[in-house]
């Protein structure tokens, strides 16, 4: 999960301290999760999902971000 965790933080623009407190997880914890060194908790995986605005599947690498097209409402045809 913590190269994925990574991945998704640089994607965001973000660094490990303002993930850290986006997500409400101490700083060494997130740095501790992307280097592998700590197994993430299901809480903290909670947390920084959230804050990454993704699932937790996609998190721990079982499934893809959704594109923006898929996020787009479809329109109703008349």
């Amino acid at each position: 999960m913590g190269k994925t965790l990574q991945r998704l933080r640089l994607e965001k623009g973000l660094s490990q301290s303002e993930l850290a407190q986006l997500a409400g997880v101490p700083f060494r914890s997130l740095q501790n999760y992307e280097q592998g060194h700590r197994p993430t908790s299901f809480e903290a995986a909670a947390k920084l999902a959230k804050a990454l605005d993704v699932s937790i599947d996609v998190l721990a690498g079982l499934a893809q971000p959704a594109t923006e097209a898929e996020l787009k409402p479809k329109r109703k045809r008349p």
